[in-house]
């Protein structure tokens, strides 16, 4: 029986972060279908006042997701450190955006509470806090872009007879950031596929993010116990 480390309590918990995930978007009433940039203050505000509650749970349990990225963001940089390259140069760019990524929804998070916190305040503060949660959420995307094409870059660079992780990996990346760029352009628009309730900047973007944690933990989750056999072996 092999023993049990922090690394694989860590691949425990990534069912819970996809569950919180989940959760938390099923449960905001403004995400299915999103809320639009082109609402009035008043209408926002009625929103607020019909959903205050959901809008505060489903926000609670967001928060958690974003602690819940943490783990496996770590988990990803320990695995970069079997790499053959120079310097760790690029492992510590992944640790700066591992360490801010989490930060943007979180913040978003925060100010979807204010807005339901007092959901009686005048409709034109209660709008403003909604402006800053979805362009927050939205337009935060370079770090998320920036940890992808870090960890590609990594990935070719990695010239080794077993590589840490597979060619197609980078290019899976590669492609994620790629989806993710117009989403950073949510604040310019209030209409149309770049808005935050437009095609890119919101189903793109979320189906980018949501399929990049289904499968590099699976990735992860293949690459752990190998690597964890390897290191038994050559003890």
């Amino acid at each position: 029986m092999r023993p049990v480390n922090g690394e694989r309590i860590i691949l425990w918990t990534l069912p819970a972060a996809a569950v919180l995930w989940v959760a938390a978007f099923f449960l905001f009433p403004g995400f299915l279908p999103p809320m639009s940039p082109r609402s009035s203050a008043d209408e926002v505000a009625a929103f607020y006042r019909e959903n205050t509650a959901r809008v505060r749970y489903s926000m609670i349990v967001f928060n958690w997701f974003c602690v819940a990225l943490i783990p496996i963001l770590m988990l990803i940089v320990e695995r970069m450190r079997g790499m053959t390259q120079r310097t760790p140069v690029l492992r510590y760019c992944m640790i700066g955006c591992a360490g801010a990524a989490p930060i943007a929804f979180l913040t978003a998070s925060v100010f979807w509470l204010l807005a339901a916190f007092r959901p009686e305040r005048a409709p034109e503060l209660t709008q403003l806090y909604n402006d800053l949660a979805w362009i927050t959420l939205t337009c935060g995307v370079p770090f998320l872009v920036a940890q992808s094409l870090f960890l590609a870059v990594a990935i070719y660079l990695d010239r080794q007879e077993t590589p840490v992780f597979r060619t197609w990996i980078a290019h899976f990346n590669v492609a994620v950031a790629v989806a993710l760029v117009p989403a950073g352009f949510a604040g310019l628009a209030h209409n149309g596929v770049f808005a935050w309730d437009g095609f890119l900047a919101f189903w793109v973007r979320n189906s980018a993010i949501a399929l990049w944690i289904i499968v590099m933990s699976i990735v992860l989750a293949r690459a752990v116990p190998r690597d964890g056999a390897a290191a038994e072996a050559t003890a």
